[in-house]
């Protein structure tokens, strides 16, 4: 446009249109709103490719700033300040960006200026070729619904179309598009519908395209006629029925369909679709096959118009049925076990079969038993292990049984013969959930001949968590020519386990057992529960049960006790090994102590049990203390002796005191000590008769003489005489002095006659006898001899003695020796005839106080 000045103009007022004056006011408006905006912004920011680039170009953005803004110049990425940035010129900085990966706004921004310029650039890519276009016909009237790939994601806004043209005989129609919409189950599926019109033989072409700012793609063209595409709908399978090794299925709905394609998958898995071969003709059903017995599989069924037209329709809904039972077809794996007990009886262990080989429900399974002592034995159980008791030799036969039938017969001999064992059996671990285990074979392995039992058939690894051999035994059958086996099944971390390798010959079989492994351990999370201590002296025996199951983590290796005393020092730590159950520590001194313990597998030890346990040692038996425990000992042992003196002496009566005393050292029957035969001696022979007297048991010895009691009588004719008028004359008392040393000496002494109370001492008998005070019958009286007297001391003279020895009592009055010689206890002075009696002895104590 150009524009003139008012002297160029033509004259008068004509000379504009309207038209021509509102141009020229919003051509002036504008650049006056460029100008205004232009000093307004403090700078500009922009691109070397423009705001709209493919991912991963590389490229520079420019910030070019006012004159005023000086050196204060700045750039931000995404509101992040960068110092990448250069100088350009004096006004504009720059900054390279290489391989961009998302979209990203810079910022050019002066300081002291508050308002930023910036630039927003886009990434993304051009839309990739449509790729796979097809169609097909939902039915014989329906739409036609086509589908096609369109490629990688532009992350930019894309538009797909669908163009379809339709050739009617010489006629071809224009092309028409049909928006595509993409697929929420698959983002690079699109597809687009559309109607058709015409006969089935019109020939109709299609092709896909997509666009976007950085470009567009079209995709190759697609012919074909109705003919070609339409899909009937799937069929309907409406029945299955089965019997053990195949199944017929029948469908509806197939709508004048002339072929039948069926697959089958176990339901139970589920396993891969198998199809089977489709049929032709007027379809209605078809038969499959070598299925297996007691099995769930799951139909489907589709059809197709013909060879010539159309395509398969899609599959039908599942449609599950069970085939029926069979017999079992495979023997069980039998293994036994020996247990511990007295009678040493066996479990028989066998292996479930599967769904495959069991070909039914297992309902039981049976057992024989030919026992060549006790002979055939039959039984069921319900269980996969059953126990037997033990046999001299057992051939053992076991079924499983289903409705239809019992499997193949399991044969197993027990016992078998003892037969060289694999050699060098070690354990390693595979990974954390699998073991090795390998072995070399027996020494005899592959001799036919010269070992007695054949060669090795066989081989069969066992195990099992420690302890649980019957409730949890797993083993695995192997060749002859294997010398090794990863477990990994029926193995499981933090166990401990064990168990053998069998060597199996026909008739025999050779056990190598190994013990202590696992697949990944820890420690045990808790230690042995501990019993209260033993103590016997010095010597303390500590106890403990072993950790549980769940808590060992692994296999136990030790256990260690912890002991220290009551001032929290530490006595010593103690190792044991893990078999042990009970442990003795020696040698502790008398103190106070508490001990803990823990369990340790190889990755370390277990906390330590979370109570103490404490114990306590006594002082150790050393000379002194045995002085002081004899000394005490005896101290109570003279105490109760007292006690007991002191009891008898405080009874009512003198009489009371003796005859407790008699009936505790005399015979019920007591004879006279006048008719024995030293009393008889001594009449015969005048002068001292010597009597040897023991006082005690313990206190002569076979060295030592025993004490002597010297006697001195009166002539013969006074000592015999029977008539006690006679003896008055003659009597003498016998004053003795008893020497606690040696001897005795009875000293005669002469008595009035005329002694009233002596004249009754002798007229009434000399001591009572026990037998006749404890109530005895006069038949044990009349028994004994004439010489025997009733009594030996009178009861008169004892009950006139009796007030006061009780007035003279004191602490020391029960001693045979007290300070008066003339102790009521020594008394009284009797003289007697011609019988010498024990009460006529009066013991002189006197020499006792010398």
């Amino acid at each position: 446009m150009q524009l003139t000045t008012d002297s160029e103009q033509p004259r008068g007022p004509m000379a504009y249109s309207p038209h021509g004056w509102w141009s020229i006011l919003i051509g002036i408006t504008f650049l006056c709103a460029i100008g205004s905006s232009r000093a307004d912004k403090p700078c500009t920011a922009s691109s070397s490719i423009g705001d709209l680039v493919l991912l991963g170009s590389s490229f520079q953005v420019f910030c070019t700033y006012q004159a005023s803004c000086g050196a204060s110049k700045s750039m931000h990425i995404d509101k992040k300040k960068t110092h990448q940035m250069q100088p350009y010129n004096s006004t504009t900085i720059f900054l390279n960006v290489t391989n961009i990966s998302k979209n990203t706004t810079y910022t050019c921004l002066c300081e002291g200026e508050p308002e930023p310029c910036g630039l927003d650039i886009d990434t993304g890519y051009p839309p990739d070729l449509p790729e796979n276009v097809t169609c097909i016909q939902k039915g014989e009237f329906g739409e036609v619904m086509c589908q096609w790939r369109r490629g990688r994601e532009t992350h930019l806004t894309t538009t797909s179309k669908l163009w379809v043209r339709a050739v009617f005989g010489n006629s071809t129609a224009g092309s028409v598009s049909y928006p595509g919409s993409g697929s929420r189950s698959d983002p690079g599926l699109v597809s687009a519908h559309f109607s058709v019109s015409g006969s089935v033989q019109t020939k109709y072409s299609v092709w896909a395209s997509s666009s976007n700012k950085l470009g567009s793609a079209v995709s190759t063209t697609l012919n074909f006629t109705l003919n070609h595409i339409v899909q009937p709908r799937p069929p309907a399978v409406s029945q299955v029925e089965c019997w053990s090794r195949g199944c017929e299925v029948r469908v509806e709905e197939a709508q004048g369909a002339q072929l039948l394609e069926v697959q089958q998958r176990a339901a139970q898995g589920p396993g891969p679709w198998i199809s089977h071969p489709y049929t032709a003709g007027s379809v209605r059903n078809q038969s499959i096959v070598s299925l297996q017995p007691y099995t769930e599989y799951e139909f489907q069924a589709r059809v197709r118009l013909s060879h010539e037209r159309g395509i398969w329709s899609d599959w039908s809904p599942p449609l599950s049925n069970q085939t029926q039972e069979e017999a079992p077809a495979k023997a069980l794996d039998v293994w036994y076990t020996t247990s511990n007990s007295p009678n040493n009886s066996i479990t028989l262990h066998w292996k479930r079969l599967s769904d495959t080989e069991a070909r039914g429900s297992i309902k039981g399974y049976k057992v024989i038993v030919h026992d060549t002592l006790a002979g055939k034995s039959e039984g069921t159980t319900s269980s996969n292990n059953i126990s037997v008791l033990s046999c001299s030799r057992c051939d053992i036969t076991v079924y499983a049984l289903n409705s239809r039938g019992s499997s193949p017969p399991a044969l197993v001999t027990i016992p078998l013969r003892a037969a060289k064992p694999p050699q060098c059996v070690t354990c390693r671990n595979h990974s954390n959930h699998s073991v090795t285990i390998s072995w070399q074979r027996p020494v005899t392995a592959g001799a036919a001949s010269g070992t007695g039992y054949g060669p090795v058939i066989g081989y069969l690894v066992e195990w099992f968590p420690v302890g649980r051999q019957v409730e949890e035994l797993r083993w695995k059958r192997l060749g002859p020519n294997e010398t090794h086996t990863v477990i990994r099944d029926n193995i499981k971390p933090l166990k401990c386990y064990e168990g053998a390798v069998y060597a199996l010959y026909e008739q025999a079989v050779g056990r190598a057992q190994f013990e202590d492994f696992h697949t990944w351990e820890s420690v045990p999370s808790v230690g042995p529960s501990v019993y209260q201590p033993v103590v016997e002296g010095d010597r303390v025996t500590v106890s403990w049960s072993e950790v549980p199951q769940g808590d060992r983590r692994g296999c136990v290796i030790n256990y260690t006790i912890y002991v220290e005393n009551s001032e929290g020092k530490d006595v010593g730590n103690y190792v044991c090994r893990a078999s042990e159950r009970s442990f003795t520590i020696r040698g502790l001194p008398s103190a106070e102590y508490r001990l803990w313990m823990t369990a340790s597998t190889a990755s370390g030890q277990s906390p330590k049990t979370r109570q103490s346990v404490h114990f306590f040692i006594k002082p150790q038996n050393s000379w002194l203390y045995t002085m002081v425990l004899v000394g005490i000992t005896s101290f109570l042992v003279f105490f109760l002796v007292f006690f007991v003196l002191l009891c008898l002496y405080q009874v009512s009566s003198l009489r009371q005191r003796v005859s407790t005393l008699v009936h505790c050292l005399m015979p019920d029957i007591v004879p006279d000590p006048a008719n024995s035969k030293w009393a008889k001696e001594c009449a015969k022979e005048k002068g001292e008769l010597t009597l040897h007297l023991y006082l005690s048991e313990s206190s002569v010895s076979e060295e030592e003489e025993p004490d002597t009691v010297e006697v001195q009588e009166l002539p013969e004719g006074s000592w015999i005489s029977g008539n006690p008028a006679q003896r008055t004359d003659s009597s003498r008392t016998l004053e003795g002095a008893i020497h606690p040393s040696s001897q005795v000496l009875f000293m005669p002494q002469q008595i009035p006659a005329t002694d009233p109370s002596t004249t009754a001492y002798f007229q009434s008998s000399y001591l009572k006898s026990f037998s006749q005070e404890s109530g005895s019958s006069g038949q044990t009286q009349d028994s004994q001899g004439t010489d025997m007297t009733v009594e030996y001391i009178s009861t008169h003279v004892l009950g006139s003695r009796e007030e006061k020895e009780e007035e003279g009592l004191d602490v020391m009055g029960f001693f045979p020796c007290p300070q008066n010689p003339l102790s009521p206890f020594m008394n009284p002075l009797v003289s007697f005839g011609g019988k010498l009696t024990l009460d006529a002895v009066r013991i002189d104590c006197s020499e006792f106080l010398d």
